[in-house]
């Protein structure tokens, strides 16, 4: 019993790690969901230090411009470079997590070419993009600072990046986020099930052994949504078309006898009525006959 809600428990945690866990260029911090997947562009984003290095970055996934003399053990996964006329000197490798720091998602990438005079040392950066509503299209990222100075040496690289992406936004939950959803609810609702049954088992039954974990029969359960169906259907309405109809001398369909009663009039008032309805179908087929035949049908002239 304590293996089996240990395991119970242990897979309400993963299915809440799951849960939490964001989409590539994504974030959370509290209330705030910073989405920056708009910003991954199938052309590389350009620009220049103060010095006029030219450097080239994308958002999120590797770059697509072409690099020379790059000595790094995977190029095709660099984020971004600096053109140098040596060759090209890697940022670090592209990166889709991004980490929310005073308010600011920045996107961190590691792994890069290796530092000049620093043997084992590789560069790295660390790109913060700053909400601003007055940019209306994508921004341009811009070099802040780097370490070292200079730019033969420089191995660590800070860029900002202003654009209105970067603003918190809602989280989009499409078809995904309702399955996902829809899924939590219902393991929440089946291992609560479980719990309540195990404990209602054990101590008032007073069953023992896995007699005390309740049972999933889907016939009852849909045994039990049928029944809530037809408790639901009005009691008047018949299953003819709904309405009330006569069904008998003295009786209407789909009425209570208290009902029914009202409807049929004061005692023998349906017996009069049947004679008289009788009574002028006869009247009915005798003005259809002519004056000089009889009952029998014979004319007499």
């Amino acid at each position: 019993m304590r293996l089996f809600l240990s395991l119970c428990g242990f897979a309400a945690l993963s299915l809440r790690a799951a849960m939490a866990e964001d989409a590539p260029c994504t974030a959370h911090d509290g209330d705030n969901y910073y989405d920056l997947t708009s910003l991954s562009a199938s052309k590389d984003y350009q620009f220049e230090s103060p010095s006029g290095v030219k450097f080239v970055i994308n958002v999120c996934k590797p770059i697509v411009s072409e690099t020379w003399a790059l000595k790094v053990d995977r190029p095709e996964d660099v984020g971004g470079v600096s053109q140098h006329e040596r060759g090209s000197f890697s940022l670090g490798y592209a990166n889709t997590s991004l980490a929310v720091i005073n308010g600011y998602p920045v996107s961190i990438m590691t792994g890069g070419s290796e530092c000049t005079g620093a043997q084992g040392v590789y560069a790295s950066s660390a790109i913060r993009f700053v909400c601003d509503t007055s940019v209306f299209g994508s921004g341009k990222p811009e070099l802040v600072a780097q370490l070292p100075s200079s730019d033969n040496d420089a191995c660590a690289f800070f860029v900002d990046w202003r654009t209105h992406v970067a603003c918190p936004t809602h989280e989009k939950t499409g078809a995904v986020g309702f399955v996902t959803v829809f899924l939590a609810v219902l393991g929440t609702l089946l291992m609560l099930y479980i719990l309540v049954g195990t404990f209602y088992n054990r101590y008032v039954l007073e069953l023992r052994g896995f007699d005390q974990i309740p049972r999933i029969s889907f016939a009852g359960i849909a045994e039990f949504a049928r029944s809530c169906v037809d408790r639901l259907k009005p009691s008047s309405w018949h299953t003819g078309g709904g309405g009330w109809t006569r069904r008998t001398r003295g009786a209407y369909r789909g009425l209570t006898g208290e009902e029914g009663g009202l409807m049929a009039g004061p005692p023998g008032f349906l017996d009069e009525q049947d004679e008289e309805e009788s009574h002028a179908a006869a009247a009915g087929e005798h003005s259809t006959r002519p004056a000089e035949m009889d009952s029998d049908g014979v004319i007499r002239l």
